[in-house]
This record gives structure tokens, sequence and C-alpha cells, in this order.
């Protein structure tokens, strides 16, 4: 799968972005109305992918608060973010690996 490809695939669309320079590109997805994908694509065939999730948010639906409860300033975000070629399989590797750890999270059992 071409990148483009899988871009327009997972929804994500352009975003101009203030500051963003260097001829580099952002393209954003919102898979859920906590969670968002987002892409850096760079002049040198490269690209990193990062995530947000609006805990906060998603925690007050569930009847919990973190905190203040201060939801605006609460996102959970990956220690490292993923760096690799412009390349369709990448991405949907990338997004796999994302979906995976998220579906993994047991508040009931943070031990396994």
């Amino acid at each position: 799968m071409e990148f483009d490809e899988a871009l327009a695939r997972f929804g994500f669309h352009p975003r101009e972005e203030r500051g963003f320079g260097s001829g580099a590109q952002l393209h954003v997805a919102q898979p859920n109305r906590y969670l968002t994908y987002t892409v850096h694509v760079y002049r040198d065939g490269s690209a990193i992918f990062s995530w947000e999730f609006a805990l906060g948010e998603y925690l007050v639906t569930k009847g919990i608060q973190v905190g203040s409860d201060e939801t605006l300033n609460q996102f959970a975000y990956p220690r490292e973010e993923i760096r690799g070629p412009q390349d369709g399989t990448w991405l949907t590797s990338a997004i796999e690996r994302t979906e995976a750890m998220l579906a993994d999270l047991r508040l009931d059992r943070p031990e396994d």
C-alpha cells in the first residue's frame, strides 16, 4: 500500500501548523473523540507517527477524575514516537502497535 493511500485509509488530513516549518507536513486523524494520531512527513522520505489520548475527558465519562479534574491538560502520550519511512506498511504497523498497546491497558489489573 502506498503511503498516501494509507493516510487516506486511516482518515488523515493535512493540517497547517504555525511554526511547523522546514518543509515538513503534518497530517492528523481522529479515530475516536479521545484519540488523535499525528504523522509528520519530512522531505527526506521519513515520517514520525505519534498519538495523544484525552485521558481526562475520557475518564469523566466513566465517573472518574484525575487530580483537580482539569481535563484540558490531561493527555496520555507515547514515551517514544515511531520514526520510519513514508510507507503504507510502516504506517499500518505503527497504528496496529498503538491500538494493541491501548487495548492492553487494564486499570483493574495494572500488574499484568
